[in-house]
């Protein structure tokens, strides 16, 4: 079961989804520019995948803190739909990365050429965006990203 999913919730997540085998639980935060998690779970509730962003409306920027991604479900597309799915919250903001891992340098510059995002990890956030702040709320069940 995925954190902050209680049993009978997931239980019901799984009921009303009898087809789907995985899941995309989006933790959104209320706080200004709190870190945000978009969590891929299978229907054992085990995370597979995670993108954790940070958006500040203010200053028109964006973190992509973290995305990792369990080997067996690399390149089939959809590292690119949660990245997208972050960025949709700040179109046209100047967006950034934390530290790129080796498939990173080449994931990232991929995608700002297909979003136009600059998606690169040589500039920095806004001192607005909080990444430590990563105590999320209850999630809900997302499709359309």
């Amino acid at each position: 079961m995925p954190e902050q999913v209680g049993e009978l919730r997931w239980w019901w997540i799984k009921l009303r989804n009898p087809r789907d085998d995985r899941f995309f639980l989006y933790y959104p935060n209320g706080g200004g520019a709190d870190a945000k998690a978009l969590r891929v779970c299978d229907r054992g509730g085990i995370e597979h995948a995670i993108l954790i962003w940070s958006v500040c409306h203010e200053c028109q920027c964006g973190l992509i803190a973290k995305i990792s991604m369990i080997p067996e479900w690399q390149r089939q597309g959809l590292g690119r739909r949660l990245v997208r799915w972050a960025l949709r919250e700040g179109p046209g903001y100047a967006w950034v990365t934390s530290s790129q891992s080796p498939d990173g340098q080449q994931f990232f510059p991929a995608l700002a050429r297909e979003t136009g995002a600059a998606l690169t990890n040589k500039g920095e956030a806004c001192a607005h965006v909080d990444v430590v702040n990563r105590s999320f709320p209850r999630p809900r069940l997302v499709r359309d990203i």
